[in-house]
């Protein structure tokens, strides 16, 4: 019944993800954390594919989906049955309304994911002009995602499993074809780290008014 692009949301968003690199404490190290996230960064932003926006608060990040996707009705697997505006899984008999357009089916999706909350786990830090995003992992490890906003653009980089790792490597001068990707960082190697175009996953988002535009 779920398209591929609608699966792949999903497992992005709702499934925990091994992350491409993580790092033994909040990065940059020796830089104090913030208890809030500042004025001008507070907000809306729409997705460069209009389908979710991020909203920033004093203490949160969260992600908003509110999209209807269309497919052919040729396209139900047959697990699923189709009466009249109701879809019927065969399987377990649960049922779901739909809108039809022709042949085409429209499913509405609206969801809210939370993508940050500063804590003791979520920990965040600033430095030169970036704001950097410190999720715990595990007991001794950090995910760090990048988040930088110029004019009226916001930007979520992550690391990369390959470019960004290698980077990483060399910096921390590890062995090139060691699978470990657990890294201790410098304040200094980190911000090198950031002049190498580190984070190199990113999407966009643009800010909105207050009347969604």
């Amino acid at each position: 019944r779920f398209s591929t692009f609608v699966i792949c949301i999903l497992t992005l968003f709702f499934c925990s993800c091994e992350p491409a690199a993580t790092f033994d404490k909040p990065q940059p190290v020796d830089v104090k954390s913030l208890t809030t996230f500042p004025e001008r960064l507070q907000g809306k932003y729409l997705a460069a594919d209009q389908a979710s926006t991020v909203t920033i608060t004093d203490k949160f990040i969260t992600r908003h989906y509110d999209f209807d996707f269309k497919e052919h009705k040729d396209s139900l697997s047959s697990s699923y049955k189709l009466v009249g505006d109701t879809l019927i899984d065969l399987i377990d008999s649960t049922k779901e309304k739909i809108s039809l357009n022709g042949d085409t089916i429209i499913q509405h999706y609206k969801w809210t994911d939370t993508l940050f909350c500063i804590s003791a786990d979520n920990v965040l830090k600033k430095f030169k002009g970036y704001y950097f995003l410190n999720t715990r992992y595990s007991d001794n490890a950090w995910e760090v995602k990048k988040l930088l906003l110029q004019k009226g653009r916001l930007t979520i980089g992550n690391i990369s499993n390959e470019d960004d790792v290698k980077k990483l490597k060399e910096i921390t001068e590890t062995t090139a074809d060691t699978t470990s990707t657990h890294f201790t960082l410098t304040r200094r190697q980190f911000k090198r780290f950031i002049k190498q175009d580190g984070f190199i996953e990113q999407e966009t988002f643009t800010r909105m008014t207050e009347n969604g535009r």
